[in-house]
């Protein structure tokens, strides 16, 4: 085996995340011709195919995973090796992945981390909005450094920080009849689905309706299915039916009356935790507790 040259790693990342060499050029500003020949250098250099070329696309090989899990150590230590030798307050280097639902993104708290993050201009940040099954599995292969989730699970690999507390309303425009609704006539709205919905009338449904159990997301009847939360909102806005989001999202709708909230007498706000999940260790890389720490400032400042 040849020594492996870091400068390829950028094109293997690439294809790696995106699971396509044309995807891959866009992502590491490369050539698709340049991308295979990187990776055709790093194949040459470990003796191994690290992806199999398929006709869906290409498909990541055991050694691929393994210096998938090398860059990973490779990066890192050369980021602490920085900070160990003073280098911290000049320049901190490399790329933290990080994974959340994407009404996240519509929380004060990304913009915020651009605004840290212009101190660092040598730092990478990689977002990946996804639900929050996803977000579990991203961290547990290794895929990113950390993630937001809007529950906890038992896992001996997992650890958790409590990081803020989100309302989840159900709303519908003002035309739509929502006082009135109640357990028995609950199948009876029309709702508009997109990711995370399901997760959220669960939680909405258990909270307001408890003797409902049986009631989930897949019994309802979804007047609209789109794929963004922010697409969601417009149907919503359309009067196409019920969608349940979180507060924060669609505040300005309900403060300017053009969204209603569905109230229930005697009942508390539906509050739920979100937390910083990531692989358990004794020790991260420096780069990602600085990331980490950003965020828990923005909510010690609010």
């Amino acid at each position: 085996m040849q020594p492996i040259d870091p400068k390829y790693f950028r094109a293997f990342k690439a294809v790696d995340r995106s699971g396509s060499f044309s995807e891959a050029a866009d992502i590491a500003a490369m050539t698709q011709a340049n991308v295979s020949k990187h990776i055709k250098a790093l194949e040459e250099s470990i003796g191994n195919d690290l992806f199999l070329r398929t006709t869906k696309g290409p498909v990541i090989t055991e050694a691929g995973l393994k210096l998938r899990d090398y860059i990973q150590h490779f990066e890192n230590l050369h980021a602490d090796f920085l900070v160990d030798v003073g280098n911290t307050a000049k320049e901190v280097k490399g790329t933290v992945s990080y994974a959340m639902p994407a009404s996240c993104l519509l929380s004060p708290h990304f913009p915020m981390l651009l605004e840290r993050r212009h101190s660092h201009p040598d730092l990478e940040i990689n977002l990946e909005l996804t639900p929050t099954d996803k977000v579990f599995e991203r961290i547990l292969n290794g895929r990113i450094d950390f993630g937001f989730v809007t529950k906890k699970i038992d896992h001996p690999r997992l650890e958790y920080i409590p990081f803020c507390k989100e309302e989840y309303v159900a709303v519908a425009s003002p035309d739509i009849d929502l006082k009135n609704l109640n357990s028995d006539n609950l199948l009876n709205y029309r709702y508009i689905d997109y990711p995370g919905f399901d997760v959220y009338f669960d939680y909405w449904r258990t909270h307001h309706f408890p003797d409902s159990q049986h009631t989930q997301a897949l019994s309802l009847h979804c007047a609209g299915n789109i794929n963004s939360i922010e697409g969601a909102i417009l149907m919503t806005l359309g009067g196409l039916g019920v969608s349940i989001f979180p507060r924060h999202c669609i505040q300005q709708h309900i403060d300017d009356g053009k969204l209603v909230v569905f109230e229930q007498a005697n009942s508390e706000p539906l509050l739920n935790d979100i937390y910083i999940s990531s692989l358990k260790s004794d020790q991260r890389p420096y780069r990602v507790e600085l990331v980490i720490s950003w965020f828990m400032d923005m909510v010690a400042d609010h």
